[in-house]
C-alpha cells in the first residue's frame, strides 16, 4: 500500500527511520523498480500459494490513505485471489487442502485523524466487498485502528465509526502504551469509551525501547502491572466465551452485543485486549524474565515467544532475545510525577519482574474449517 500515513505518531518507529535516513525523500531512491499491478499480483500469489495463511492485513502506511478507486482495486484483487484458492481446494483431499481466506483487515488511523474520510462512497465499497466475499467463505471483516486517548473520540469520530459498524465491519483498537497513556486508569477509560461506540480492544502495545523513544517509553513492568491490577475489572466470565466468538460474525450489532455482556455482568468494559510488546525475532509477547539490571537501573529482560499460539518451526533455530530497557523504573515514575501523578500509586511496580502473555481472546479466533487442512508449512526459509 505504500508509506503514506495520515500523521506521524510520536511512538511510531517510522519517525526514527526518517531521522536515520532509512526512509527518505530522495526521489531517485524511492522510484519503484516494479509496477504496482505486477507487485500486487506477486504479493497475492504468495497468499494464494501458502498452505496456512488465512488472514490478510492491508495497511502500509495507512489503508485509507488510498483513494477509493485504488482501495477497491486492491479489495477486488483480494477477492479474486481468495476465490482461486477456494476453487483449487476443491480438487484436494482432506488433510491436503490449503487454508482458505477467512479474514480481511484494513489497518488505519484515519478514523481518528480524519473521520471525514469515512464517506458514503467508502462505505459502499466496504459493503459491496463484504457481500461478495462472504459468499466465498470470508467471514471476518475488520478495521484495525489506533486510538490513544478517550479524548480522541469526538462527535465526528463517533459518526464515522457508526457508519462502519452498520456496514458490518468489526472495529478493533491497538493502543500504544506510551508513558502518558500508561497513567493509572487512562487505558481503562479508553476501553470503556471505545466499547460505547462499538470498538473492541485488540492489543495494548508497549513502546519499543529505542533510546530515541526514551520519553515515550513505559516500562514492561508497568504493562504487567496494568494488566493484573487495572484491566482485570473488565474480565469476562468463562461462560460467555462461546457467545463472544460470534460477535465478529454479527458485526453490525456490535454495540448491542457489547452492551448486553456489560449489563449482564456489570462490567465497565470488555477486557478483550492483550498487553504485549512487538519484538523482532519474538513477535507479540509479554513473556519475559528479568535477568539483570544495569548500573543506571535499566532492567535487562529475556523474552520468549507467546506460548499460547502456534508458531512456525523456524523459531527453534533462533537465539534467545534479550533487551535492555531504555528507561529505569525510577526515571519513569519521576516522569509520571511531572505529569501530576502520585508515584505512591505505582509502588507495586517494582515487584513485577516476570511477565506472561495472555491468551488471545476468543473473539479474535479464526472460525473453524469444515475440512482438514494440510499440516505442511510454506515459506520457512530465512
Amino acid at each position: 500500500m505504500g508509506r503514506a500515513c495520515g500523521g506521524l505518531c510520536a511512538s511510531c518507529q517510522r519517525m526514527y527511520d526518517f531521522q536515520r535516513g532509512n526512509l527518505n525523500f530522495d526521489l531517485d531512491k524511492l522510484e519503484p523498480t516494479e509496477k504496482w499491478p505486477a507487485k500486487l499480483e506477486r504479493l497475492l500469489r504468495y497468499y494464494e500459494e501458502d498452505t496456512q495463511l488465512r488472514d490478510i492485513l492491508i495497511t502500509g502506511g495507512d489503508a485509507l490513505m488510498s483513494s477509493d478507486k485504488s482501495l477497491k482495486k486492491i479489495l477486488d484483487a483480494v477477492y479474486e485471489m481468495a476465490a482461486r484458492k477456494k476453487q483449487r481446494n476443491e480438487s484436494l483431499d482432506d488433510g491436503k487442502k490449503y487454508a482458505e481466506m477467512l479474514r480481511v483487515r484494513l489497518g488505519t488511523r484515519l478514523p481518528v485523524y480524519l473521520p471525514q474520510r469515512i464517506t458514503n462512497d467508502l462505505i459502499k465499497i466496504l459493503t459491496e466487498f463484504k457481500d461478495k466475499a462472504s459468499k466465498i467463505g470470508i467471514k471476518q471483516f475488520v478495521i484495525q485502528t489506533h486510538f490513544e486517548s478517550a479524548m480522541e473520540v469526538t462527535p465526528e469520530v463517533n459518526q464515522g465509526i457508526e457508519k462502519i459498524v452498520k456496514a458490518g465491519w468489526t472495529l478493533t483498537n491497538q493502543h500504544v502504551f506510551t508513558a502518558a497513556s500508561s497513567r493509572r486508569g487512562h487505558t481503562n477509560k479508553l476501553r470503556k469509551v471505545l466499547n460505547d461506540i462499538g470498538v473492541i480492544t485488540y492489543y495494548t502495545f508497549s513502546v519499543k525501547g529505542y533510546m530515541e523513544n526514551y520519553h515515550n517509553f513505559a516500562t514492561n513492568a508497568r504493562a504487567v502491572q496494568e494488566q493484573l491490577e487495572e484491566k482485570r475489572i473488565g474480565r469476562i466470565p468463562q461462560k460467555y466465551i462461546e457467545l463472544i466468538k460470534t460477535y465478529p460474525l454479527n458485526a453490525s450489532h456490535m454495540i448491542d452485543n457489547i452492551n448486553y455482556l456489560r449489563d449482564q455482568e456489570d462490567l465497565p468494559f470488555l477486557a478483550t485486549d492483550r498487553n504485549v510488546i512487538n519484538l523482532p525475532g519474538v513477535g507479540k509477547s509479554l513473556t519475559f524474565r528479568t535477568i539483570g539490571i544495569t548500573r543506571r537501573g535499566r532492567r535487562i529482560l529475556k523474552f520468549d515467544h507467546d506460548s499460547t499460539r502456534t508458531h512456525s518451526p523456524i523459531i527453534h533455530q533462533m537465539d534467545e532475545v534479550v533487551i535492555v530497557e531504555s528507561k529505569p523504573i525510577g526515571e519513569y515514575l519521576r516522569q509520571l510525577e511531572k505529569m501530576g501523578e502520585d508515584s505512591k500509586d505505582y509502588d507495586s511496580i517494582w515487584g513485577y519482574t516476570i511477565g506472561e502473555t495472555e491468551s488471545r481472546f476468543p473473539v479474535f479466533e479464526y472460525p473453524k474449517y469444515k475440512y482438514e487442512i494440510t499440516k505442511e508449512f510454506s515459506n520457512l526459509k530465512i
